[in-house]
C-alpha cells in the first residue's frame, strides 16, 4: 500500500460513518415520522473529534517506522482471541447458571453491563499489550 492511500484511508472510514449517520437518520425519519437531530449531531461532533485527532496524528509522525511490527500485531491478535472466548465463555457459564436457577427472563441490565465491561478492559488491554 502507497503511503497517499494509507494516510486517507481513516478520512474515508470517518466519511462512511458520518453517511451512514446521515442514512440512518433519514430511514429512522421515513419510518417513525419524527427526525432524531440527536443522533445527527452525535454523528458530526463524532466525525469532528476523530478528524482532528488523525490530523494531530498525521503531523506529528515524522518518520517511516511502523507503529507496530509483526510481533506486535499478532500479540494483540492473541489477546483479543483470549479475550473473547473467555467472555464469551462466562457468559455462557452465567447463562446456565441463571436457568439452572429457574430465572425465566434475564435483565437486560445485567447484559449491558457485561458488554460494556467486555469492550473497556479488552480495549485497556489492547493498549496494554501494543505497548510491550
Amino acid at each position: 500500500m502507497t503511503k497517499g492511500r494509507s494516510s486517507w484511508a481513516p478520512f474515508s472510514i470517518i466519511i462512511g460513518g458520518l453517511i451512514g449517520t446521515i442514512l440512518g437518520s433519514l430511514l429512522a425519519y421515513f419510518f417513525q415520522g419524527e427526525f432524531p437531530y440527536d443522533v445527527l449531531a452525535g454523528g458530526l461532533f463524532a466525525s469532528t473529534i476523530l478528524t482532528v485527532i488523525q490530523i494531530i496524528r498525521m503531523k506529528s509522525k515524522k518518520d517511516n517506522v511502523p507503529e507496530a511490527d509483526e510481533r506486535v500485531a499478532r500479540n494483540i491478535a492473541r489477546y483479543f482471541l483470549y479475550t473473547s472466548h473467555i467472555f464469551l465463555a462466562i457468559l455462557f457459564i452465567a447463562l446456565a447458571v441463571f436457568t439452572l436457577l429457574d430465572y425465566e427472563a434475564l435483565p437486560i441490565l445485567y447484559l449491558w453491563i457485561f458488554f460494556f465491561a467486555y469492550i473497556g478492559l479488552s480495549g485497556i488491554g489492547g493498549l496494554i499489550v501494543k505497548r510491550r
